[in-house]
């Protein structure tokens, strides 16, 4: 049976979002805010404001209100003797040209780079580097050496060029007037610099639906939908000079991720447990510092042997893991806990069926091995905030702990409280003004009384939904 890829453009004033689904199922997510703060990709003129030699690193000021962040290595590449401190090359009050690498995470300042890349519809233009690639997935080799001796023919001296997967059969002519026009690109991006103020925006990532249709049309997408006439025109405009006009186009007003079935299965990526088909089922915890993944049998208990299950579980999990990596967009360290296997040969297959599966993920993954302690080590590059991010936001209740007081101890801390007034001063009446939560468990543990058959003392127990949860504040006369 066919499989049908359909690409979902939800376009709406807060949030746009875009999903690729293959027969109903969610194979690709990237939702964004419509706030203006998208900086990745965007090229600045920028001011360095502080070289950091115990770092190798240097903060630049881009003009977004928060200093980006400069590695060494992502300047010194330009060096053809290679100095040895960044302190040699920069220093503050310098103008550069960066671009950013990396959205701010967390507590994170935005990342940015001196190798600017501009990507085009056939190849990545890198001015900066002399280098040729090929994208991992064009694996075909005959192909791949082909795109290689057209590069080296289409290659300008000191540039470097990666050949996009949306390459694969293009002519030498298409991919000559795609590396033009970077090139047209790069040299105004270049006069701007010379003429923008300090700091400034020069160069502008593409609009939302035109970004990444850019990746997500080499999947051999069939049909795009989208909810907005403005983007409806982009799309066509942009599928007819990237010859992709056989693609259908449609315009549907409404909640088409709704209308899709993509929003429940967006749903699910805001939870940490994932059920597998077998009824064994993955938890995934994130972190600031990384993401642990743990995975069980659950309900399944298999048709043959133990170890046989646990190998079979254990497939279905790499599966969905490699799966919820791309869609949750996590990145950095990530550590799995696959249901132990004494079978070596069982270890190994599991470990090359996940590489596989991982290969289908356009941001680059690498898996490290099996640790001393059984646990799958990889890391997978990090670019922007996770999905969770764009969905989410923090609990005002426990701040994004996960976790609030427990019910015995905000009563243990009333109690106290109240009796460390009732030692030291001699009161006629005690408030206590706290949220919900408190004012139930003064109720149910009937406080008031308490306190007035014991120490003759009236209590009040006032409602104040601006304090935090399990939060109070006692006041006396």
């Amino acid at each position: 049976m066919k499989i049908l890829k359909r690409l979902i453009l939800d376009i709406d004033e807060n949030l746009s979002q875009i999903a690729l689904l293959e027969n109903g199922k969610l194979k690709e997510y990237h939702p964004e805010k419509r706030d203006g703060k998208n900086i990745l990709g965007n090229i600045y003129k920028g001011k360095i404001q502080n070289v950091l030699k115990g770092m190798q690193a240097a903060f630049v000021d881009i003009g977004i209100g928060k200093n980006a962040f400069l590695f060494s290595d992502d300047v010194l590449f330009q060096q053809e003797n290679l100095p040895k401190s960044i302190t040699q090359v920069l220093k503050p009050g310098q103008p550069i040209m960066v671009q950013v690498s990396k959205e701010a995470v967390g507590m994170k300042n935005p990342r940015v780079t001196a190798n600017i890349s501009l990507p085009g519809k056939y190849v990545v233009l890198m001015p900066n580097v002399d280098y040729v690639g090929i994208s991992h997935r064009i694996e075909e080799e005959g192909e791949r050496k082909r795109l290689q001796e057209i590069v080296k023919e289409l290659k300008p001296d000191g540039m470097g060029i990666i050949v996009r997967t949306a390459a694969l059969e293009a002519t030498e002519q298409q991919m000559r007037e795609d590396l033009d026009e970077l090139i047209r690109l790069y040299e105004k991006i270049q006069k701007d610099f010379q003429n923008a103020s300090l700091p400034s925006l020069i160069y502008k990532e593409e609009d939302f639906a035109i970004k990444y249709l850019r990746d997500l049309l080499s999947d051999e997408v069939d049909e795009i939908v989208v909810n907005d006439k403005e983007e409806y025109e982009n799309i066509k405009r942009y599928l007819k000079n990237v010859g992709k006009e056989n693609i259908s186009v449609t315009y549907e007003e409404g909640d088409l991720m709704g209308i899709y079935g993509a929003d429940f299965q967006v749903e699910k990526l805001l939870e940490k447990k994932v059920w597998l088909k077998s009824g064994g089922f993955v938890i995934i915890d994130q972190t600031e510092a990384l993401t642990v993944i743990d995975v069980n049998t659950g309900k399944y208990v298999g048709k043959s042997s133990l170890e046989e299950t646990i190998y079979k579980t254990n497939l279905e999990a790499a599966e969905e893991i490699a799966l919820q990596l791309k869609l949750r967009d996590i990145g950095g360290i990530i550590i799995i806990d696959f249901i132990d296997m004494k079978n070596e040969n069982f270890r190994k297959d599991l470990l090359e069926f996940f590489k596989k599966e991982l290969q289908k993920d356009r941001t680059k993954c690498s898996v490290l091995g099996y640790t001393q302690l059984g646990l799958v080590e990889m890391t997978r590059k990090r670019v922007r905030s996770q999905v969770g991010s764009y969905l989410k936001e923090k609990c005002p209740i426990c701040e994004g702990e996960g976790m609030v007081y427990s019910t015995e101890y905000i009563y243990k801390r009333l109690r106290n409280n109240i009796e460390r007034v009732l030692r030291h001063i001699k009161v006629r009446k005690i408030y206590i003004k706290g949220n919900d939560k408190v004012v139930k468990i003064a109720a149910e543990k009937e406080i008031v009384k308490f306190y007035k058959e014991k120490f003759n003392v009236d209590l009040e127990v006032v409602v104040d939904n601006n304090k935090k949860y399990g939060h109070f504040e006692i006041e006396f006369e």
